[in-house]
């Protein structure tokens, strides 16, 4: 096994198409949303997610699966992240794994961590990597 340092990449949403569902006037505002991403830095590349979201007036949350391809330091390649979010108030939180065994190219082996943030400079992705041996 092979460990990676944690890279951090900025990115910027170039996509955001919403669709609600469910019944209307519920107290939950629920919608599937498709995200597409570019990004740069230590992480270059483009994605695309599809969400499930959440949201009331106490608080929101989401899960999606997210198709990365390019490339990660030196390894060129695509991979899929499962991450999700909540938030409570002022309290926000996300977690986030790639799907062993979905990484294609270079990036075959990749397993790890994937946080996903926002703050006041921006949109970032943090991955924790690891690289693992697979069989054919």
């Amino acid at each position: 096994m092979i460990e990676v340092a944690p890279v951090i990449a900025p990115f910027e949403i170039t996509g955001w198409e919403q669709e609600p569902y469910g019944d209307e006037g519920e107290r939950n505002e629920l919608a599937q949303v498709t995200v597409t991403k570019v990004f740069t830095g230590d992480i270059e590349g483009q994605s695309v997610a599809r969400l499930l979201m959440a949201g009331n007036p106490a608080g929101a949350g989401y899960v999606a699966s997210e198709l990365f391809t390019g490339q990660v330091g030196a390894r060129s390649g695509s991979f899929v992240v499962q991450h999700g979010g909540l938030v409570d108030g002022d309290d926000a939180h996300s977690f986030g794994s790639i799907v062993p065994g979905s990484g294609t190219g270079e990036l075959v082996g990749v397993r790890g961590e994937a946080i996903y943030a926002n703050n006041e400079e921006g949109h970032t992705l943090t991955l924790t990597l690891r690289f693992v041996a697979e069989s054919a």
